[in-house]
Formats: structure tokens, C-alpha cells, sequence
């Protein structure tokens, strides 16, 4: 009979393995980490749904450098609470004033030049048949998830080839009166 489990790296391992050192400091803006990397994960992170980061806290988030001179990389961890997982205790921070972990939020930085996601987004198309195959008659998987997840992906290829999608979920950060600006610290003790 098989067991499935999940493998957790180390964080110096993890670090070791990319010919790099981990970075613990509280407070660096994400503007400062190397950006087209930045910019996969957020835009990661938006796909799966996942409000739960924070470079300034290292709130699921593990920065490392190759040296002392180079920008510091962000590296996500921990998705229980993306929309993708569907888990029953996740919920997003209230500060975001999202109703579900299933309403996504690029949670990146400022970009004005909306352009600039255009490497990304064309990474992201490419992968796209390779995301769904990890759902797509996963045997492991419940048929309704498999549908429910698909829709889930499906929504999200839809906004980044969309110019007006891209602009509104992307340039969401820009809003100096909106929640794009807020910073996660992490979930509340008592929750």
C-alpha cells in the first residue's frame, strides 16, 4: 500500500542548493529583491491565490543572495492558505478586505509600466499545459476538485491575456488608497 507525504528542505539547504546564503532581514521592501524573479513569484502566488506572503516580514517567504553584492532573491514557501489548496481554515487577512482565499490579489509592488509583466505572463502561457496536468485526471484528486481547480487556473489565464484584466488586477498595488499597500506581518496568534 503507498503513502504520500510532503518533503520539506531546510532553508541552508534549500540556500546551498542555488549556490546562495539565506537572508534574514526584517523590513526590506520588495523593491529591492531581484525583480524579474520578484515578479514570478508574485504573479505564482496571484495563480495559486495565495494573500499569505510578505517580504518585509518574511512571512512565508525565505530571501537568499549568491553574494554580498548581488539583490536578494524572494522564495515562497507554505500554501495552505492559497485559494488553489482549498483549505477549510484558510482565510484571508481581514485587512485585505477579501471575502475568500478563491478572490485572488497581486500582492507585488507598484508597476506602472503594466509592460513589464509581459516576460512573465508569456513564462506562465507556456507552462500553462503543464499546471493543468498536475490536476487534470490526477488520480489522487477528487473529480469536483480537479473541475474546481481547473475553472480556478482557467480564471487566471483569462486575466493575464487580457490587457484590461492585466491592468486592473496588476496595477492593484498603485492604489495608495486601496489594500494593495497593505503589509502582512502574519496570522494572529490567536487564530
Amino acid at each position: 500500500m503507498p503513502y504520500y507525504g510532503i518533503l520539506l528542505e531546510e532553508e541552508e539547504q534549500m540556500a546551498k542548493r542555488n549556490q546562495s546564503r539565506s537572508l534574514e532581514k526584517i523590513g526590506l521592501r520588495p523593491e529591492v529583491t531581484q525583480k524579474e524573479d520578484f515578479l514570478k513569484m508574485a504573479v505564482f502566488e496571484y495563480m495559486i491565490g495565495n494573500t499569505d506572503w510578505s517580504v518585509q516580514y518574511q512571512q512565508n517567504i525565505k530571501l537568499i543572495m549568491t553574494d554580498s553584492t548581488s539583490l536578494p532573491i524572494a522564495i515562497p514557501y507554505d500554501f495552505d492558505h492559497a485559494g488553489i489548496v482549498r483549505a477549510p481554515y484558510a482565510n484571508p487577512a481581514p485587512e485585505l478586505q477579501l471575502s475568500s482565499t478563491l478572490h485572488r490579489r497581486y500582492r507585488g509592488y507598484c508597476i506602472p509600466e503594466i509592460n513589464q509583466f509581459t516576460a512573465v505572463f508569456e513564462t506562465f502561457n507556456r507552462l500553462k499545459d503543464d499546471f493543468y496536468a498536475l490536476y487534470d485526471g490526477n488520480a489522487l484528486l477528487s473529480s469536483s476538485y480537479q473541475s474546481q481547480t481547473l475553472k480556478f487556473l482557467d480564471r487566471f489565464y483569462e486575466t493575464i491575456n487580457d490587457p484590461k484584466k492585466v491592468r486592473y488586477a496588476f496595477s492593484y498595488p498603485c492604489d495608495k488608497s486601496g489594500t494593495g499597500n497593505i503589509v502582512i506581518q502574519g496570522l494572529k496568534k490567536n487564530e
